[in-house]
Order: structure tokens, then C-alpha cells, then sequence
């Protein structure tokens, strides 16, 4: 007896496993300054074709999850009243120098101050990654004046500086919501006609309606193709069991 259907069925329980993995991630990412979410890409499996009864017939063998498509539509922008905190808009990222040296980009605008060994002050981001500016280097914070202690806020928003890409889709999120660039995204390129504000946050763009209706879809999809492994399993031993 043909095989064919249960793996088909059990291609299916993997895809919709992997696509509930991604929504999951999705909506646990639903406050996460900054997050995009991903939406899982299906793709029909390979064609044979059957002789049945001089008739050619095509069969098809089940789905896969080739990729995932990142949603980098805007999200909305909430207002903190705090003047370390920025929004880059429309596709554009800011850059930060890890403690290990690389250089990554991220939609999360929420940045804090540290102190230098030398006494004064850098801008960086929770995770102790050095915010860059247009030319790529460490921003010192600006403050009015030598002995006043309140930052020069336009000042600063003027130094944090904004990237983009020929193609943002091509980007590898790499965790702690950064991107890192790849061949497929291009080289980064600092963009001054990116709008960015001042005193707002990126917010995530999970939709958790959207989120729940695709939970509620891939569960179902999920369940019939389990059962459809279950009913082929359940055919294959009736036959085994008459020709014993």
C-alpha cells in the first residue's frame, strides 16, 4: 500500500507545528519595543505522476515552511516624555556597537546613558551596546553646559544617527532585537531624510487579533492533518491485517 498520503499528512503536522512556533513568538513579543513580527511562508513539496488506467495522474507530497517573511511595516510610535528615547521611522534602523565589537541594527529606540572610565557620558541601549551616529561612532552625550547635569536634547537628537537598506527583508535577526546585514540586504547606509522623534518608542507590530486568528487556523489545520496520519495508519493495518 502507497505511503504517499501519510507522508503528505505528516509533512503538514511539521509545517503547522513551525508556523504555531512563529505566531507563539509573535504574540510573546506583543510589548517588545521595536519587534517585527514574522509570518510563515508555505510551499507545496514535488509532483509525480502515475500511470492510472493509461490516465497520467499527479500527486502532490505536502508542505513546507521554506522561509519566514519579517513584517517591517510601521508600527505605532508611543510617547514616553523621556529624551533618551527615539523612534526611527518607516524602514529606518539604529546602529550599535556590541561590548564584542560588532555592529548591529535595531528598531528599539529606548537607550540610556553610561559613564566612560574617563568621566564622561556615552549613549547605549540595555543591553550595554554603544549607540552610533551618522559616521559610525560612539555618541558622547551633550549636556548645556560643563557644570550642568541636563542634557542638551536637541543636541542629541541630531547625533543618533539612522540606517537603511536596500532590502530590510534580507536582514538576519540574530536575538535581543538586533539585525544583522547579509549580502541579500546590502551594505547599510546612514539616511538623514529618515524621519526619527525624539521622546517616542516603536511599539512591537504584532497584531494579536490577527495572531489569534492565524493560531486558531494553523490548530485546526494542525489537528485534521494528525488525523489524516491517524487514518492512514488505521488503513494500512486493515490491509496488512487482511492479507494475513
Amino acid at each position: 500500500m502507497s505511503r504517499i498520503g501519510y507522508h503528505t499528512a505528516a509533512s503538514g503536522v511539521m509545517a503547522y507545528q513551525m508556523a504555531l512556533d512563529i505566531t507563539a513568538n509573535n504574540i510573546a513579543n506583543v510589548n517588545t519595543n521595536g519587534f517585527k513580527a514574522s509570518r510563515p511562508s508555505f510551499a507545496d513539496l514535488i509532483y509525480t505522476e502515475r500511470n492510472n488506467r493509461n490516465e497520467e495522474t499527479q500527486f502532490g507530497h505536502g508542505v513546507r515552511i521554506p522561509k519566514t517573511d519579517m513584517m517591517f511595516e510601521q508600527s505605532q510610535v508611543r510617547e514616553t516624555g523621556r529624551e533618551l528615547d527615539f523612534a526611527a521611522l518607516d524602514e529606518g534602523f539604529f546602529a550599535t556597537l556590541t561590548p564584542e565589537g560588532d555592529i548591529t541594527y535595531t528598531k528599539d529606540g529606548s537607550f540610556y546613558m553610561t559613564q566612560h572610565p574617563d568621566g564622561y557620558w556615552e549613549l547605549c541601549n540595555e543591553y550595554g551596546a554603544y549607540v552610533l551616529d551618522y559616521d559610525g561612532n560612539r555618541i558622547t552625550i551633550p549636556f548645556k553646559d560643563e557644570d550642568s547635569t541636563d542634557i542638551d536634547a536637541a543636541a542629541l537628537a541630531e547625533m543618533v544617527g539612522v540606517y537603511t537598506f536596500e532590502d530590510p527583508y534580507g536582514l538576519d535577526q540574530v536575538g535581543d532585537n538586533y539585525f544583522i546585514e547579509t549580502q541579500s540586504s546590502g551594505p547599510a547606509q546612514a539616511n538623514r531624510d529618515i524621519r526619527k522623534l525624539q521622546n517616542y518608542v516603536e511599539a512591537s507590530s504584532t497584531n494579536i487579533a490577527n495572531e489569534m486568528s492565524k493560531v486558531i487556523e494553523y490548530q485546526r489545520a494542525f489537528q485534521l492533518n494528525i488525523n489524516m496520519v491517524k487514518t492512514h495508519d488505521e488503513l494500512e493495518n486493515i490491509v496488512n491485517n487482511l492479507r494475513n
